[in-house]
């Protein structure tokens, strides 16, 4: 298994240089992204983060819809680093995404189209959301292929799906890509103890359809009956072509999150995957999140 926490004695270092404190422990976050840690030095508490790109937490930071960044820089090795103060709050719950639900289409809506945000992504050659589906499916079948052999019981169904979702993007024929989060859920937001919310978490940003974010934020926490408001405020149509391709990314997503994310903690079990597809399952056939709505 690798390491994750690989770099806590360079870390460690980082912190005595910047904090007063030479004093330090940590412990990991829950999860399984990248090398992180909770620090806790000089009585205060912080937020580590390691081989992050420090210009997108800067730029969202500087919007005020992730926590600030108080000193980045790198490690000896090379790896960059940043350090935030440790915010007390929570994972949002469904409820919580429906009570809050003009503010988090609001920070969306400014997440997607800020110029501070969108100045600091790789450019892309072409505007068109055909054309973004088309290098997202193109990835997601790169990634498939790596772990497609040991999961024989469902290659034919996953590879005959992707066949499908190609024939789908390819009637694509709406333009306008925004700053897009790529990984926007729960466990991606912040809601604190004194009423802000952030988002966390930006290795996924990338110029991109709004319908992947849309997509995921409205089939996981809203019912059906929110989601017109919520576009709305957003700044998006509720009509058939952003519905349609909001299904489609939808279904790219919940595959893609199936499969280990690059530089990442995740782990890979070939005998629970079948049923780690059920999200995909869903939303190939039409249907609503398995979950619903309620909790």
């Amino acid at each position: 298994m690798p390491d994750r926490q690989e770099h806590q004695q360079e870390v460690c270092g980082f912190l005595q240089k910047h904090f007063s404190s030479h004093d330090w422990s940590f412990s990991p976050p829950q999860g399984t992204g990248i090398e992180s840690y909770f620090a806790e030095g000089n009585g205060k508490n912080y937020f580590v983060k390691v081989g992050v790109q420090v210009d997108r937490y800067l730029a969202m930071a500087e919007l005020d819809l992730t926590p600030p960044v108080l000193v980045f820089g790198q490690l000896d090795n090379g790896l960059s680093i940043i350090i935030q103060p440790f915010i007390l709050g929570r994972t949002p719950s469904r409820l919580d995404y429906r009570n809050q639900l003009s503010e988090v289409a609001g920070l969306s809506r400014k997440m997607h189209n800020h110029p501070r945000i969108t100045d600091v992504l790789p450019a892309v050659p072409s505007n068109l959301c055909k054309d973004a589906g088309l290098l997202a499916l193109n990835r997601l079948r790169q990634k498939w292929e790596h772990y497609k052999a040991h999961v024989p019981m469902v290659a034919d169904f996953v590879d005959s799906s992707l066949e499908h979702l190609a024939q789908q993007v390819n009637t694509f024929s709406d333009e306008g890509l925004v700053a897009s989060h790529g990984d926007i859920c729960n466990a991606n937001w912040l809601f604190t103890s004194d009423g802000k919310i952030y988002i966390l978490d930006f290795e996924s940003m990338s110029i991109d359809d709004p319908a992947l974010d849309m997509g995921a934020l409205l089939w996981w926490y809203y019912p059906p009956e929110l989601r017109q408001r919520f576009l709305e405020i957003a700044g998006y149509p509720y009509d058939e072509e952003f519905k349609f391709r909001m299904r489609i990314r939808m279904a790219m997503h919940c595959l893609n999150i199936t499969l280990p994310r690059e530089g990442s903690f995740d782990s890979f079990d070939p005998n629970t995957y079948p049923e780690a597809l059920n999200d995909f399952r869903a939303i190939l056939n039409g249907e609503e999140n398995p979950q619903g709505y309620a909790a």
